[in-house]
């Protein structure tokens, strides 16, 4: 069960739907999930600073997985992702200078509780 945080800088709260669209897609189609629940989410902060290169906005993603895949797997899969945020920003027109980044964490499963709540 991958877990998805999105997090945008506020000037990005216009696209960060198809954004997250975009990502959970990815994530899906991308030959590690596909049986997979994913579990995405997108935060949005209202105050932030990016002091980097002229950039004005930010998309950061974090995926938690569980261990086992190799660090080429998972670096291509942070590109991945990177990508389809870029990809998405671009068909909506956004021209905001934007620093995007993604880090994949492994889960620890030893430490790790999973309760399901609720009727079902």
């Amino acid at each position: 069960m991958p877990h998805l945080t999105l997090e945008v800088s506020a000037n990005l709260v216009h696209v960060v739907d198809p954004m997250l669209d975009a990502v959970t897609d990815a994530c899906r189609h991308g030959g590690h999930f596909e049986r997979a629940v994913i579990m995405s989410r997108a935060v949005v902060h209202d105050r932030y600073r990016v002091r980097q290169q002229g950039m004005s906005a930010f998309a950061n993603l974090t995926l938690r997985i569980r261990p086992g895949r190799s660090e080429e797997v998972r670096a291509e899969l942070a590109h991945r992702l990177a990508d389809a945020v870029r990809r998405a920003m671009q068909d909506r027109g956004v021209t905001t200078p934007t620093c995007i980044t993604c880090e994949i964490q492994e889960i620890d499963m030893r430490t790790r509780a999973l309760i399901f709540a609720g009727e079902g």
